[in-house]
């Protein structure tokens, strides 16, 4: 096994001073029901979302109908930007998954705000955690591959652990069967993870590091 414990990519909040973050959440914000579609994939991208509370899914839907829900985003996230930088358009959708809260930047006050602050690099350096933490949630066997998947869920939401769920989610985002996930779930067993329908809960966060770094026999 695996013994690398992982860690979510750094959120842009992360990656700029306070006051810079401050700056971009002045904007008007909107708040949002879960199961809200925040962007929408194949669309111009007008605007950027600074999220400030909630947890939102990232999900791209291929050629052939076939969808991979390859993020989950927190608090600190800024949403939508790769449109704006490549001047594309949106590559998924993002979902809420719970009730959030964001600042809506415009495309021109975002770029000028990349512009006056030296941006740019941040902003390289987070697509390329964000690349390499895509890469790692499909690394693995499909127990580790879950359990990374819900200690990154915990870390980014700020310590949540319900989450609304379900086992075709969480196998769109670890790229296995959902018979796999429901194998790997009972595997793992309800002192770490409980399962409901469409509900997941964390039952023991360090049971799940443990499972990744080999000491617990699984």
């Amino acid at each position: 096994m695996s013994e690398d414990i992982p860690h979510p990519a750094r959120p842009l909040r992360d990656l700029v001073t306070p006051t810079e973050w401050e700056e971009l959440t002045r904007y008007p914000s909107q708040t949002y029901l879960a199961g809200e579609k925040l962007l929408s994939q194949g669309c111009e991208g007008t605007h950027v979302l600074a999220l400030t509370s909630g947890l939102v899914k990232i999900v791209r839907t291929d050629r052939d109908g076939r969808q991979r829900l390859l993020a989950f985003r927190g608090p600190g996230e800024i949403l939508g930007e790769m449109a704006l930088q490549s001047g594309a358009e949106r590559l998924a959708d993002v979902w809420t998954m719970s009730k959030c809260k964001s600042s809506v930047v415009p495309r021109k006050e975002f770029q000028r705000f990349v512009h006056e602050h030296r941006l740019a690099y941040p902003l390289a350096m987070m697509a390329s955690n964000r690349l390499r933490e895509q890469t790692e949630a499909r690394d693995g066997t499909v127990h580790e591959r879950l359990a990374k998947a819900l200690i990154r869920l915990v870390e980014v939401s700020d310590g949540l652990r319900r989450f609304s769920l379900t086992r075709e989610d969480l196998a769109q985002h670890i790229d296995a069967g959902r018979k796999a996930v429901s194998k790997a779930l009972t595997q793992l067993g309800p002192d770490l993870v409980k399962a409901g329908k469409s509900r997941i809960e964390v039952t023991s966060v360090e049971g799940l590091r443990e499972v990744i770094s080999g000491l617990t026999d699984t």
